[in-house]
């Protein structure tokens, strides 16, 4: 079975947050280069037709996490649909951009399922069968790759402006 890549992508109030197209490109060039399966998702409430325009382009397959519970959005409902959708999908890299929202509920999801998250990351690499991410580190005076060692799921976000 192949490894899978999830974009999950940001939408607030409907509209989709732009950061997400450049993740989803993030997304399409690991897949490139692993031959992992590129998925996505849009979670919230009547989230459809960003789900639809998200199908448009190059990914395998779009999933639709709509809940009434989820609007307005609260860290905690998205942390708790989010951990039960990757538990019972289980991609092994999920991908976010790094905005105020993901920032406000990706540490309570990693922790909830006993992972960590590489945040604001600038770029990435392959090295062999390892995936590596840069990332900036004392505002943007050193830069640091990093890689997991856990189990997946691992977390990325990728800062605006990457790709």
């Amino acid at each position: 079975m192949p490894q899978k890549i999830l974009v999950v992508v940001e939408q607030r109030e409907g509209k989709l947050n732009r950061a997400s197209w450049e993740t989803l490109v993030a997304g399409q060039l690991i897949a490139a280069e692993t031959g992992w399966t590129l998925e996505a998702a849009v979670i919230g409430s009547g989230v459809a037709p960003i789900a639809n325009e998200i199908a448009a382009k190059k990914v395998a397959k779009v999933y639709d996490l709509e809940s009434p519970a989820l609007n307005p959005y609260t860290p905690d409902a998205f942390s708790v649909g989010l951990k039960q959708f990757l538990l019972s999908h289980q991609p092994k890299l999920v991908l976010m951009p790094h905005t105020y929202q993901v920032r406000d509920f990706i540490p309570k999801l990693a922790t909830a399922m006993g992972r960590t998250v590489i945040s604001d990351c600038v770029g990435y690499k392959k090295d062999g069968d390892k995936l590596v991410f840069t990332r900036q580190m004392f505002q943007g005076k050193f830069v640091a790759d990093v890689s997991f060692t856990c189990d997946a799921p691992w977390f990325v976000t990728f800062q605006n402006g990457t790709f």
